[in-house]
């Protein structure tokens, strides 16, 4: 199974994704979409770097689907690519709602828990993360990304998604003991 920690920036995913992986005795896989976008000098509005990222994204769910793949916490995952290629004027919320159509009928989403982590971190002062921290902790993310999930758990597409708020304290972490 893959537990896959979605919610909007600056809401403690990183943080709480690590913890849930530590006490469940599991392995973390992140994305270093930043150096790829650096590296691969894509451009910030295109569809093409969209779509390398869905890429990514369709290919862990499929060998994940089809038992490939043991039990691990992804740190970001489809919901952030069709949000942010949304934000990033890469593609329309429209397009993102097709694609994630596309990803649940082809049964991607087979074996996925999605924890969505909502709430915003107090203490902003040691952010500097990457290219998009100016858009931290918008509620036009936030709103793109509910509206994605909720398009998601409103459907019978076979994944389990557990909503935790994050109040930046310790009442936090035995929510995650308890999923």
């Amino acid at each position: 199974m893959i537990t896959i920690f979605e919610g909007p920036r600056n809401s403690g995913k990183t943080f709480l994704a690590n913890r849930f992986a530590d006490i469940n005795g599991s392995k973390i896989f992140k994305f270093d979409f930043v150096y790829w976008f650096n590296e691969l000098n894509l451009p910030d509005d295109s569809e093409s770097t969209h779509l390398f990222a869905l890429g990514k994204e369709a290919m862990l769910l499929q060998l994940n689907r089809d038992g490939m793949l043991p039990d691990f916490v992804l740190d970001r995952g489809f919901l952030t690519v069709l949000t942010w290629g949304v934000l990033a004027g890469r593609i329309t919320e429209e397009k993102a709602q097709a694609q994630l159509k596309i990803l649940a009928e082809k049964n991607l989403l087979k074996n996925c828990r999605i924890i969505y982590i909502m709430g915003s971190n107090p203490n902003k002062d040691s952010r500097n993360k990457d290219n998009w921290d100016h858009i931290d902790g918008t509620e036009e993310e936030q709103k793109i990304m509910e509206n994605l999930r909720d398009y998601i758990s409103n459907h019978p597409y076979n994944v389990e998604l557990k909503i935790v708020f994050n109040s930046f304290d310790n009442t936090v972490i035995p929510q995650l003991e308890k999923i």
